[in-house]
């Protein structure tokens, strides 16, 4: 079993791999549902979840100065990552505080430095896009992010179309395959949910 094998029947087995019916943070209804905010509650997936990232950024060889992670489920990711590789992190705020300094983005950086975007998957692309608006009027520059899963819903497109790339540790179609071949979920489940997605 290769690593990421090993990460998606994980995912499965703690419960962020869901299979029914579900209505999406982007109003999309879904036959699957990922809850990647489970993985704070087991770090022992968490630091595998991080080695998958800093494996696709070696991969990648993406040039940064910073990890972005996007509120809130990337921040448990972003900050294992940050402790694995010893990268700076960084986070934008849903909205800027109102009290104190009145940041909109917080952790220490520079006008001029490159952000990496940090988040667990990629569905419209409109999140990640959101996370990268308060980055660039701070002064980052932002021209990649890396998520754990790509659901393959036109996302990086859209990130393209705005003058970001999109780097993903695997699909969601590899992650249907693979939890099929390590009898997670029937064949007939997997059929129904590739063509309820990708009709």
């Amino acid at each position: 079993m290769t690593d990421n094998e090993a990460l998606a029947v994980a995912l499965y087995d703690i419960g962020a791999v869901k299979v029914g019916k579900f209505r999406l943070h982007s109003g999309r209804k879904s036959p699957i549902y990922l809850d990647l905010r489970l993985l704070a509650s087991y770090p022992q997936v968490l630091q595998q979840v991080a080695a998958a990232y800093h494996a696709l950024i070696e991969k990648e060889q993406l040039a940064f100065d910073l990890l972005a992670a996007a509120p809130l489920a990337g921040l448990p990711i972003g900050t294992a990552i940050a402790l694995m590789t010893n990268m700076p992190l960084i986070y934008p705020r849903k909205a800027a505080k109102s009290y104190g300094m009145g940041k909109s983005v917080e952790g220490a950086y520079e006008v001029g430095q490159t952000a990496v975007i940090v988040d667990d998957l990629i569905t419209s692309g409109d999140s990640i896009i959101s996370v990268a608006i308060p980055l660039k009027v701070a002064g980052m520059l932002v021209k990649d992010a890396v998520v754990l899963i790509d659901r393959e819903q036109g996302g990086d497109a859209v990130l393209a179309e705005s003058g970001y790339k999109l780097h993903s540790v695997f699909t969601l179609r590899f992650l249907l395959a693979v939890l099929e071949k390590h009898e997670r979920i029937s064949s007939k489940k997997h059929a129904r949910v590739l063509r309820k997605l990708y009709k």
